[in-house]
């Protein structure tokens, strides 16, 4: 496939290491010389160094032989010309970023119409929604929903009490049988990531990514020797368009939501906006006022500026004067080490958030998409094609690469469960696969007729 991805800041970047690793033919535009060299000295994509505005650069990056092109730039007005211009070049997919909030809109919607666009992406309200996952599964730093939300992909950090401690997978496996509740997808130690096989030992500190079922995540969690509790006390810190979006859904579920906003007027907004969060104008790094707010009885505390230093700073203040989980949107990752050595529990980016999106759209056959920060191990979702390998097929015989590791199976009636090695597919199921983005085609094709 021939994509070009239009501006290379952090989600066009992590766009194009993602799908060149998987074999993809990737163009970036980029405007910014010194950007369009970075990315070019660091991945194995073609830069071109121009506006993609117009139609030469576009047609210097392919645009005529283009199957998909994604304008993921900061400039709304850059990614919607652009998905314009591809669209009388005659590519048959575009997606646009969009952030201006009345361009989301019902207001918009004639003009995205106009624009052709295929897919549009909310960077704000996807990183929301995986804060929102976060605060309903209180303990995990991580939660994908896969399957329509049937199935979860849980992040969290062993505890010392879990009694999974010690053992092997294979061992665990069998002491859970017949029925499996849980898989463990990816294993991260000493900032090495495996997807893990039956002699994969577990040891307090290993932080793990396990396949559940919506009902059974609270027991994992537990087995994982994650202390949960539910969000009843929140603190919310910047009032920005993803802080404003969390703290108006978690007081819509009861929680008592207190909001810090740096600047009056946008502070003044909120407070008419949202009448039942307690609003307070002020700094999120003023420790003084963390704590005249009660930051150390709080339950979750989310810092969702865009100063990754001041979200960073925050949460780990939090951590620091009590027990709340502590969430930091991050966007540059170079902050990522900072955040376990800070006691910080969880760290979100929007570039995963509205790469995953992208991801979905662009790979067609997937119904969920979920890549990781600081690992190229991801999950994918598919639906098995009759006349396909896997149609028909017990899992045990179905001989994947050793990099993919099969997770769970949703069958047609919407039941959820996860497999084993006689576990039989079917076509019309989906299943749910961990594997490294390099063996993607060859997993696609066993579901593929």
């Amino acid at each position: 496939m021939h994509v070009i991805i239009v501006g290379a800041g952090e989600v066009g970047w992590y766009l194009a290491q993602r799908l060149g690793a998987e074999g993809n033919d990737v163009v970036v535009v980029e405007q910014n010389e010194s950007v369009a060299a970075a990315i070019g000295a660091e991945l194995d994509v073609q830069v071109v160094v121009g506006s993609a505005t117009v139609p030469s650069t576009l047609q210097a990056a392919g645009i005529d032989r283009c199957d998909l092109l994604a304008g993921v730039t900061q400039n709304d007005e850059v990614n919607l010309l652009a998905s314009l211009l591809a669209k009388e070049f005659g590519v048959d997919q575009t997606v646009v970023r969009i952030q201006t909030e009345e361009l989301r809109g019902p207001l918009g919607a004639r003009l995205l119409s106009t624009m052709q666009a295929d897919v549009v992406i909310d960077p704000d309200a996807d990183t929301a929604d995986e804060i929102l996952e976060l605060a309903h599964v209180s303990g995990a730093d991580e939660v994908y929903p896969m399957s329509g939300g049937e199935l979860l992909v849980l992040g969290a950090v062993v505890g010392g009490s879990s009694p999974f401690v010690g053992h092997d997978l294979a061992e665990i496996g069998r002491s859970f049988e017949p029925n499996w509740k849980f898989l463990f997808g990816a294993l991260t130690r000493d900032g090495e990531t495996v997807i893990p096989r039956g002699d994969q030992v577990i040891e307090a500190g290993d932080h793990v990514r396990v396949l559940t079922t919506r009902s059974a995540r609270r027991e994992i969690m537990e087995l994982l020797g994650v202390t949960s509790r539910q969000a009843r006390r929140v603190m919310v810190l910047g009032g920005g368009s993803v802080g404003s979006r969390v703290a108006d859904q978690l007081q819509d579920e009861g929680a008592t939501v207190v909001l810090l906003e740096h600047d009056a007027h946008r502070a003044k907004l909120l407070s008419e906006r949202l009448p039942r969060v307690t609003v307070v104008q002020g700094d999120i790094t003023d420790t003084e006022l963390l704590l005249e707010e009660s930051v150390s009885r709080m339950d979750l505390v989310i810092a969702a500026t865009g100063d990754d230093a001041s979200n960073v700073l925050a949460c780990a203040y939090a951590a620091a004067e009590g027990d709340a989980f502590t969430v930091a949107v991050l966007h540059r990752l170079a902050l990522l080490p900072l955040v376990r050595q800070f006691g910080i529990d969880a760290a979100l980016s929007p570039r995963t958030a509205s790469a995953n999106a992208v991801l979905r759209h662009i790979r067609g056959g997937t119904a969920s998409v979920a890549t990781f920060l600081e690992s190229d191990v991801e999950v994918n979702e598919f639906e098995i094609e009759s006349g396909s390998t896997a149609d028909g097929c017990l899992v045990a015989d179905l001989h994947l690469p050793h990099s993919v590791l099969l997770g769970a199976v949703t069958r047609r009636d919407g039941s959820a469960e996860i497999v084993r090695g006689r576990t039989r597919l079917d076509a019309g199921d989906n299943v749910v696969v961990f594997s490294r983005p390099d063996a993607l085609a060859a997993t696609r094709k066993a579901f593929s007729a």
